[in-house]
C-alpha cells in the first residue's frame, strides 16, 4: 500500500513538473515572438538579437515585384536583415497590434507559432531550445 502510495505520489509530482516546464516555455516562446514583433516596431536592436538566433535564422517569403507579381523572396542571413529593422529611422513604434494564433511546442526543444499582425502580415515561426533559451531560427511570411 505504502509502495502504490509512493508511486502514485512521484507520478503526480512528475506529472506537475512537467506541466510547469510546459508553461514556462510557453511564457518564454511569447516573450522571444513578443520581443521580435515589437523590436521590429521600435527599431530595437536589443529585442531582435535577444528574439532571433541570427546568426543561424533564415526567412522566406511571398511578397509582389516591382510588377506586382506575387514571388519568393529568402534571405539567409538574419544578422543583416535584423540590422536593417534596426536601423529603421520612422519605425511603426511600440504596442502593435498582433497575436499568437496558435502555438505548438514539439519534445520541449522545438515549437511552431502562428503569428497575425493585423493589416501587415502573417508569420510561420519556427522556435528552438537551446541552453535553455527560445530562439526563433526560422520564419516564413505573407503579406496581408
Amino acid at each position: 500500500m505504502l509502495k502504490s502510495l509512493l508511486v502514485i505520489i512521484s507520478v503526480t509530482f512528475l506529472s506537475f513538473s512537467a506541466h510547469a516546464d510546459k508553461a514556462s516555455d510557453k511564457v518564454a516562446i511569447k516573450a522571444a515572438v513578443n520581443d521580435y514583433f515589437q523590436g521590429q516596431g521600435e527599431a530595437s536592436k536589443e529585442r531582435l538579437f535577444r528574439a532571433f538566433a541570427a546568426e543561424h535564422a533564415t526567412m522566406v517569403g511571398v511578397v509582389k515585384n516591382d510588377d506586382g507579381k506575387e514571388v519568393i523572396k529568402s534571405y539567409k542571413d538574419m544578422t543583416s536583415v535584423l540590422n536593417q529593422w534596426a536601423s529603421n529611422k520612422n519605425p511603426a513604434g511600440g504596442n502593435l497590434d498582433g497575436e499568437i494564433i496558435s502555438m505548438n511546442i514539439v519534445d520541449d526543444r522545438l515549437a511552431v507559432v502562428l503569428f497575425r499582425s493585423t493589416n501587415r502580415f502573417y508569420d510561420a515561426l519556427t522556435l528552438s531550445k537551446l541552453d535553455n533559451e527560445w530562439k526563433i531560427i526560422a520564419k516564413a511570411y505573407i503579406l496581408q
